[in-house]
């Protein structure tokens, strides 16, 4: 607290001694001489900020006309087509000879062999316990939710 306080004395004291023995220095315009001999530099950023602007610009473009030249030029553009063509038209195929009687026998086929797909009988039992239980948690977790939050009010 005391180094504070000569601090603020030391300060105070500075302050006035140079308040006291102020001489000023004759400048005879060269301040202003110095000041308009400099270039602007808010002006001369910004042409530097735009002259760069301008070249990224022409880079981009460049390089968008390059990469489309490239594309076309592999023959990109005509495969995406062609294949875009080739899904629609096997969607377009399998809708008009759409199968219901095989898709009644795969139907079939599943059922038989779903006991073979399925868990033992204890995995199943640990399998719906365990979603009984995780059900349960979430329902209780969203039920005091819902009080805390008044959903039905």
């Amino acid at each position: 607290m005391n180094m504070n306080h000569n601090m603020n004395n030391d300060e105070v004291l500075l302050s006035k001694f140079f308040a006291e023995h102020h001489e000023p220095i004759a400048d005879n315009g060269f301040t202003e001489r110095v000041l308009a001999a400099l270039p602007e530099r808010e002006n001369a950023c910004l042409a530097e900020t735009m002259r760069l602007r301008r070249w990224s610009l022409w880079l981009n473009v460049f390089g968008i006309v390059a990469g489309l030249g490239l594309l076309i030029y592999l023959g990109v553009f005509g495969m995406a087509w062609d294949g875009l063509m080739t899904f629609f038209n096997r969607i377009y195929v399998g809708v008009i000879t759409f199968d219901f009687e095989s898709l009644l026998v795969d139907l079939m086929l599943f059922l038989h062999r779903l006991p073979e797909l399925l868990p033992s009988t204890s995995q199943l039992l640990v399998i719906s316990a365990t979603t009984l239980l995780l059900s349960y948690e979430v329902v209780k977790k969203l039920y005091i939710t819902a009080q805390n939050e008044n959903w039905f009010a």
